[in-house]
């Protein structure tokens, strides 16, 4: 527990003992109604532009009241799963033998899932988001339970399960194509806890809408075990050995975010990006992500405590166009601007613009990119709310070109170099500032390479001292400006 903790455990108590008997109107949010491609994913905006929750749910709203997302995860298709190896790291010898092995898998019949969150920030009570929106069916759960995980592994909840009710009721039905907003459950958490969240999916469900890369073991039991607070009768699914069965063996299935009853004041931050930002090699079930370790570093400053770390990336995304999961223009208003009480953006994404490209579409130009970004920084200054933007990191060249897609080109390395050059020169005409990223990691010698002691040894991702590194660089006046609003 932090030294300097912003709220009193028996405060939050009293309070959250007013929230036991409040119930909220389910939230169905909007997504699209059918999947289209290899992928699972069309050209249109993700919602269709439809409001979260069918409601305004934008930062600054008064529905939002004190909550922020403490914990959230990007829904993707069930082809994600599938295709994750071929698509993202052109079918790598190392990459097809693992998924050959133990696969992610895409549906669940007569089981429970168990999976565990690490929240950014604590509050009195919490709501659970859960997503059908890639799903093949509707899918009922008949029962989803959440607690703080007791210990500092598995996945034993602390004490009794607590019931997760969606307008009153245990069960919950969710259309094809659509998400699910929970009740407020009177669970307080503390800044940096881990809470276990448990559903019971019956048999004929259809797959499962999932977020590719979760760097987390789960665990699955058959029949209904959400009221179970031992981990015993669950077997532990995902292969955490190393970095790299850790990101291509585990995933995040139906739950999509997590939010927390904080104070006034409080504020939902989102870090957008790909794999880097989704912490693609990190150690598993180490909360290594640099939004992890922004997080962290945000609560050891009483001046930054207010603010929660959202982190809304996909693992081989890109911003012009689908492909492992929706374009960030597409999926910008989603994972963004719906956010409750949003107060700012950390952006860091392009490089799959470049370098998957050719393998899931064209790659896009230099020019192209640039556009993209200012179409986003716009959007997202229009709600009032700052963006700040990162220089794209190494990813090789041909003397150590990363060992999958086309990342490290004469072509795609000097596109790089261009956008990197355009952001330190010109980026401050669009965003609120720009974090050198490239030059936190990168090799002083080489450029185009990322040093070696932050290097996940494919020169193209951080590991995890990287990605530690990464989050040390943020400015200190980007943070003071997001916490002051």
């Amino acid at each position: 527990m932090q030294t300097q903790v912003r709220r009193a455990w028996r405060t939050r108590r009293a309070r959250a003992a007013t929230i036991a008997a409040a119930t909220t109107v389910v939230a169905l949010l909007a997504a699209p109604a059918a999947m289209a491609g290899s992928t699972g994913y069309g050209s249109g905006s993700v919602g269709d532009g439809t409001l979260v929750g069918g409601k305004d749910t934008g930062h600054g709203d008064d529905g939002d009241g004190t909550w922020v997302t403490a914990w959230s995860a990007s829904p993707q298709g069930p082809s994600t799963l599938a295709s994750f190896g071929a698509e993202t790291l052109s079918g790598t010898n190392q990459v097809a033998a693992v998924q050959g092995v133990v696969p992610p898998p895409e549906a669940f019949h007569d089981e429970t899932i168990r999976q565990v969150m690490y929240l950014h920030h604590g509050g009195d009570a919490v709501r659970i988001e859960l997503s059908n929106e890639y799903g093949t069916t509707d899918t009922t759960f008949p029962s989803v339970t959440v607690g703080r995980r007791q210990g500092d592994s598995g996945a034993d909840v602390d004490g009794e399960p607590m019931p997760v009710t969606f307008g009153g009721a245990d069960s919950v039905t969710i259309p094809r194509g659509r998400t699910v907003l929970s009740d407020p459950v009177a669970l307080p958490t503390e800044d940096l806890d881990h809470v276990v969240v448990s559903m019971f999916v019956p048999a004929g469900q259809g797959a499962a809408t999932v977020h590719g890369n979760a760097m987390q073991t789960f665990f699955t039991a058959a029949g209904d075990q959400t009221e179970v607070a031992a981990d015993d009768a669950f077997a532990e699914r995902g292969i955490v050995v190393n970095n790299y069965t850790s990101t291509l063996t585990t995933a995040v299935y139906y739950a999509a975010s997590i939010q927390v009853e904080g104070e006034p004041g409080d504020r939902t931050i989102v870090a957008l990006g790909d794999s880097i930002t989704d912490g693609f090699l990190s150690d598993g079930n180490t909360d290594g992500r640099y939004p992890d370790v922004l997080a962290r570093r945000l609560k050891e400053d009483p001046a930054t405590q207010n603010l929660s770390i959202a982190n809304q990336a996909i693992s081989g995304g890109r911003v012009t166009a689908d492909g492992i999961g929706p374009s960030t223009l597409n999926r910008l208003q989603r994972d963004v601007l719906d956010q409750p009480n949003l107060g700012g953006v950390i952006f860091l994404q392009g490089i799959n613009d470049f370098g998957t490209a050719i393998a899931q579409g064209p790659s896009v130009s230099a020019e192209e990119l640039i556009e993209a970004w200012k179409d986003i920084a716009e959007q997202v200054r229009a709600e009032g709310v700052p963006i700040y933007i990162g220089t794209l990191t190494p990813a090789g060249n041909l003397l150590r070109p990363a060992p999958y897609g086309f990342y490290s080109t004469p072509d795609n390395v000097a596109k790089r170099n261009q956008v990197n050059e355009w952001l330190r020169t010109e980026g401050d005409r669009y965003f609120d500032g720009v974090i050198d990223f490239d030059a936190s990691i990168k090799d002083p010698i080489i450029p185009d390479w990322i040093a070696l002691q932050y290097d996940a040894l494919d020169n193209l991702h951080p590991n995890q001292a990287g990605y530690a590194e990464m989050a040390a660089d943020i400015p200190q006046e980007y943070l003071d400006e997001l916490a002051a609003g």
